[in-house]
């Protein structure tokens, strides 16, 4: 049931469907709104602070840690990446101007700008990108983004404002993995040195804002950069990212006027934010997955692939999508590119599908199936979790839900520290982003971090991926990633939920930050009309 701005919401019911729709029950009072003025065109304006309310607190101040959704928003308002992405995914300059690729596709050489600097006065050349880029790929430093950059063989300062980006074999995404994404993401060299290795604690990059202060899994607020090389950007005095992990709470504080951005807030707002002329919606599109991954190491619960293949055909996800979210999210999801995206595999042959007297049997030829389920502690991911583990103990699955916070979920599964795991992907702009990093044998390494989290190891999985990867035609190459969603089917790590669409909210009088295929916040043009 769903209301109108100061709405409550409640529901019981019977069976399977009853319990999901009690674990949907929630209390919200108090949801007033206020009018802010509105321009359905406004000339920008300077000054002001704009106070985001985010989902989780960000990993870490640092871009060798980006990993989530936050972390990039919170990264990209202090530190820039070579290359930017359009509405559309397409690769655009950004610290660099542009670059070239050899006719064996082993040599990328990119220009740099030339009228760029550090917040701390140090010059941005190419000695620095080397410097970033080397501390990145060194695996001893356990960068999140080593999945992206297994093809990088060396990076070389050609002169003062060229750098070579020499690969080991051929990537035709490689502008988009790499250099407008984590690794291309710029950093002062001295700071880097200063800092004994964690960045975390001192950021420095070419951003249009600089740290003023952080509270630990609380808030983190950043000024406006003087020295900035647009002499016009950014308007904004000041933002603050504020930590707010109830959805309904961050509706209910952008609703009050608290906060000026509420991101990533539940679809079953909806309805309530299309009364309210004070909010602007903005969906965000779904360009990455919600899934439920499991650890595939000899000696889990899961390393079986009946157990998995079990597990995913227990659920009926159309069902929670409906209790939960009124039939919006995007589910039927069957490769890891998620529905709708320019990668979507549609059905792929071999994927379990639901079938619960499936599932049952299997389980009963197991012997059984218990395991922990690990989860990020909100509202919304418990009453998916208790969805999953209801529809598991119909078919004879003993699952314990484990919530943390989001922190400490990305790092023990970064460390394979789980049985299962409910999570989120925020997705790749170059397809390759989405199965390489995750299943490559290289990255199977039980006692030391890294981004191939269910510890995936198969030979013929590498080689088609490696294939996909170095496919310059587009048609060709969609059909390569064919062939590996059919083998990633076959070996199911992953049970896929929905598309991991993402429902921002801004008060009217709130512009200039644009649509992003994969989410991230850039607020470099933000501004506020008063």
């Amino acid at each position: 049931m769903r209301g109108s701005g100061a709405g409550c919401r409640g529901g019981l019911g019977r069976g399977l469907r009853g319990i999901l729709a009690a674990a949907t029950a929630l209390v919200l009072a108090g949801c007033g709104a206020a009018a802010v003025p509105d321009d359905p065109d406004p000339q920008p304006q300077s000054g002001g602070t704009l106070t985001v309310g985010v989902e989780a607190s960000w990993v870490s101040l640092d871009p060798l840690r980006a990993t989530t959704y936050v972390s990039y928003s919170v990264l990209l308002t202090m530190y820039e990446q070579l290359f930017d992405l359009t509405a559309e995914g397409e690769v655009v300059p950004n610290l660099a101007t542009g670059y070239e690729v050899s006719e064996d596709g082993l040599t990328y050489t990119v220009a740099l700008r030339e009228d760029v600097e550090f917040q701390d006065g140090e010059p941005f050349d190419a000695d620095a990108v080397v410097t970033n880029v080397d501390r990145m790929r060194d695996p001893a430093n356990g960068c999140s983004c080593l999945g992206e950059m297994g093809m990088l063989e060396d990076v070389r300062a050609k002169d003062p404002h060229t750098v070579e980006f020499l690969l080991n074999r051929p990537h035709a995404g490689f502008p988009t993995a790499v250099l407008a994404s984590a690794p291309g993401m710029m950093a002062s060299p001295a700071a880097i040195e200063a800092s004994g290795g964690d960045l975390g604690a001192n950021p420095v990059g070419t951003g249009p804002f600089q740290l003023v202060s952080e509270v630990a899994d609380s808030s983190v607020r950043m000024e406006a950069w003087e020295g900035y090389r647009d002499p016009e950007r950014p308007y904004l005095d000041g933002v603050e990212f504020r930590v707010i992990a109830d959805t309904d709470s961050r509706y209910s504080s952008l609703a009050s006027t608290s906060i000026d951005v509420a991101d990533n807030v539940a679809h079953s707002w909806v309805s309530d934010a299309e009364l309210d002329p004070s909010i602007r919606l903005d969906p965000q599109g779904a360009v990455g997955s919600s899934f439920v991954m499991f650890n595939t190491a000899e000696g889990r619960p899961l390393a079986d692939s009946d157990a998995r293949r079990a597990a995913c055909m227990a659920l009926d996800t159309e069902l929670m999508d409906e209790v939960f979210y009124g039939g919006t999210r995007l589910t039927g999801q069957e490769s890891p590119f998620p529905t709708g995206s320019a990668w979507d595999m549609g059905q792929v042959e071999g994927y379990p599908r639901f079938d619960q007297e499936g599932a049952r049997s299997l389980v009963d030829e197991l012997g059984g199936l218990s395991f922990d389920l690990q989860i990020s502690a909100n509202p919304e991911n418990t009453r998916t979790a208790q969805a999953i583990e209801a529809q598991w103990r119909t078919v004879g699955i003993d699952a314990r839900i484990r919530p943390t916070d989001q922190p400490t979920l990305v790092e023990n599964a970064f460390a394979h520290d789980f049985d299962a795991l409910l999570y989120r992907w925020r997705g790749a702009m170059d397809p390759d982003g989405n199965v390489n990093r995750w299943f490559n044998s290289a990255l199977a390494t039980p006692d030391a971090p890294s981004s191939n989290y269910n510890l995936v190891s198969d030979e013929e999985l590498d080689g088609l991926m490696l294939a996909a990867a170095a496919e310059r035609d587009p048609q060709a190459r969609m059909e390569k990633y064919r062939e590996v969603s059919l083998k990633l089917a076959e070996i199911t790590p992953y049970c896929y939920l929905w598309g991991a669409d993402w429902m921002r909210m801004s008060l009217v009088n709130v512009h200039g930050i644009p649509a992003r295929p994969d989410n991230i916040m850039l607020l470099r043009d933000a501004y506020k009309v008063e």
